[in-house]
């Protein structure tokens, strides 16, 4: 399974957290992105929404497999995409150290 926790929560209206729970065993790599519902349904970078990634990760985080993260969404919420390729490297290296900063979190504690 890849599992993508913006989707769930976008198209299910469903709480990833528990839904991660209950097939942490299949899963094998992760969509990354991030949902907010409010104040605008919308998808967005890592961070930038309302998904708990500590929590996201946490029940495949000590399975021993390297899985692949695929960013997909990268971008901030409510404010329009930026235009230089300079801004998109930027939010790029943001999500990419947000999600470092979990995992070391995770395998921290």
């Amino acid at each position: 399974v890849n599992y993508d926790a913006g989707n769930v929560m976008d198209y299910l209206d469903l709480d990833p957290i528990p839904d991660i729970k209950k097939c942490a065993a299949e899963v094998r790599s992760f969509c990354v992105k991030d949902h907010r519902n409010w104040p605008k349904d919308q998808d967005c970078g890592p961070g930038f929404g309302e998904i708990d990634h500590y929590r996201l990760l946490e029940p495949v985080a000590f399975t021993g497999l390297t899985m692949p993260l695929a960013y997909e969404n990268i971008f901030a919420p409510l404010i329009p995409r930026p235009a230089e390729a300079e801004q998109i490297d930027a939010l790029a290296r943001r999500a990419r150290e947000f999600m470092e900063t979990v995992i070391a979190g995770l395998h921290s504690s």
